[in-house]
């Protein structure tokens, strides 16, 4: 019988065989893992082949906290007793932190900059590397009132460890089919110049990753903030201004495509009326467009089919042979045909483009 933890494991092991980018993979594989062991903050930090601190992705929009870390990366270190390097390069699987409580860690500087504030205690790291180099590593923190992590939940965490590891170390060319997904965009208002006026969490995250290639210890920040993400953000914001001016009646909205290591992006420009004759102001949709494969993922996990035919369902709906389908998993042509046919049964379909429509949705596949 399959149990809440083995089903949880089940849908990471398959993000991480879906074949994506590491960057679109990581919220993903994060989100599962927080299903796996509940946290409030999910992170995971990449690494260098020689242990340098090059990307960051945290499930938890939290800016201050990454500009104290990248302007302060150094008293990190000390206060933690323990470099990055160190950490991915010589550190155990798992648990090298733990011992930070017992060491007087909140006494520091760095425990009063980033956790204090946010109310965060406990912590769990697991380092992601195989005999090759290290990837990277994952941070799990919780809340002052919340138990600390248990030996379990580090078992856990050390058994799927291996799952991302095997993830990073695949070579992956850019999707080249996007879907839009509901929850990937957000708005923010603009002055004519281009200065932000209003915005919601979602939409500054939203504008940092796709305004920012890499978060990271070359990272220019200023005022608890990202500097380039401000300039480039004033820049999109006066072009589209721009071309809302020169369009004619009945004319598409602009848009502006951007495209980086952290997935596709799309910048939507409208007019929006000065209040009692004040000067008018530029909304931006800002909207990150979604890999087809990890669309379809999602989807496929939300259905009510065992394991095996999620797995099944998953590569046929990207288009994957029936006999490689097989061959793959080991099992007869024969046997196949029967799992299509409880699949079928289940969803209440007779084909295949009715299992790829009903894994697909309202969805618009986009070919950027």
């Amino acid at each position: 019988m399959e149990t809440k933890q083995s089903l949880a494991i089940a849908k990471l092991r398959q993000a991480c065989c879906a074949g994506l980018p590491s960057r679109t993979l990581m919220p993903m594989v994060l989100a599962q893992l927080r299903d796996l062991i509940p946290a409030a903050v999910c992170q995971f930090t990449w690494s260098s082949e020689t242990g340098r601190l090059t990307n960051f992705w945290s499930d938890t929009f939290m800016p201050r906290r990454t500009a104290w870390i990248i302007l302060h990366h150094k008293r990190y270190e000390a206060d933690a007793g323990v470099s990055f390097r160190e950490l991915v390069m010589f550190g155990q699987p798992t648990g090298n932190l733990r011992a930070w409580w017992q060491q007087g860690f909140e006494a520091s500087a760095t425990y009063a900059a980033v956790f204090e504030p946010y109310g965060f205690k406990w912590f769990l790291d697991g380092v992601v590397r195989d005999a090759m180099r290290p990837y990277g590593c994952i941070a799990l923190i919780r809340r002052r009132e919340d138990p600390d992590f248990s030996a379990a939940e580090e078992a856990l965490l050390a058994r799927v460890l291996p799952y991302v590891a095997h993830a990073m170390r695949v070579a992956i060319t850019r999707p080249s089919r996007f879907v839009r997904a509901a929850g990937r965009s957000a708005m923010v208002v603009c002055d004519a110049q281009g200065t932000v006026l209003e915005w919601s969490e979602q939409a500054h995250q939203l504008a940092v990753f796709a305004l920012v290639d890499r978060i990271d210890l070359d990272a220019q920040v200023a005022q608890d903030d990202f500097s380039e993400m401000h300039h480039a953000l004033r820049e999109i914001a006066r072009e589209l201004h721009e071309r809302i001016d020169a369009m004619g009646q009945g004319a598409e909205l602009p848009a502006l495509g951007r495209r980086n290591g952290w997935g596709e992006f799309v910048f939507r420009g409208y007019r929006l009326k000065g209040a009692h004759g004040g000067p008018a102001r530029t909304a931006i949709l800002i909207e990150q467009l979604v890999p087809l494969e990890a669309h379809l993922l999602e989807r496929v996990n939300a259905t009510e089919l065992t394991l095996r035919q999620k797995e099944i369902a998953m590569l046929s709906a990207r288009g994957v042979p029936n006999a490689d389908i097989a061959r793959q998993l080991g099992i007869t042509p024969h046997t196949l045909k029967d799992y299509f046919k409880a699949i079928y049964a289940r969803l209440e379909i007779n084909s295949h483009q009715q299992l790829v429509q009903r894994l697909a949705g309202d969805a618009v596949v986009l070919t950027p």
